[in-house]
C-alpha cells in the first residue's frame, strides 16, 4: 500500500476529528475507558490512542476501535494506531494482606 506524501493528504484539523471520533467511541462502547493519545504517533503513525478498558470489554472495544481506525486508512489515509489494553494489566500490584 503506497502512502500519500505527508504535505499532500495532511491535514491536523481533520486528523484531530478522527481522533475525538475513535476517543467518542471508545468512551460510548465504555465510558469508564481510560485514553491517552500521542500525536503525531509512533514512527509512520499519524496519532496513536492507548485504550484501558475492563477486562472483559477488551475484545469488543478493540474491534470496534480497529474497524473505524481502518476504515478512516481506506477513505482518508490516515494511519491511526489503536491499543486497547486490560486494565488489570495496568495496575500496580497490591500489597499482600498479611
Amino acid at each position: 500500500m503506497k502512502r500519500m506524501k505527508p504535505a499532500k493528504r495532511y491535514s491536523r484539523r481533520r486528523l484531530e476529528k478522527f481522533v475525538t471520533e475513535i476517543v467518542s467511541l471508545a468512551k460510548d462502547l465504555c465510558p469508564e475507558s481510560e485514553i491517552r493519545i500521542k500525536v503525531p504517533g509512533y514512527e509512520e503513525l499519524d496519532a496513536f490512542i492507548d485504550v484501558v478498558v475492563p477486562d472483559e470489554m477488551v475484545e469488543e472495544v478493540s474491534d470496534r476501535l480497529h474497524a473505524r481506525a481502518s476504515q478512516i486508512f481506506d477513505e482518508e489515509n490516515y494511519l491511526i494506531g489503536i491499543h486497547v489494553a486490560e486494565r488489570s494489566l495496568r495496575q500496580k500490584p497490591k500489597q499482600q494482606a498479611e
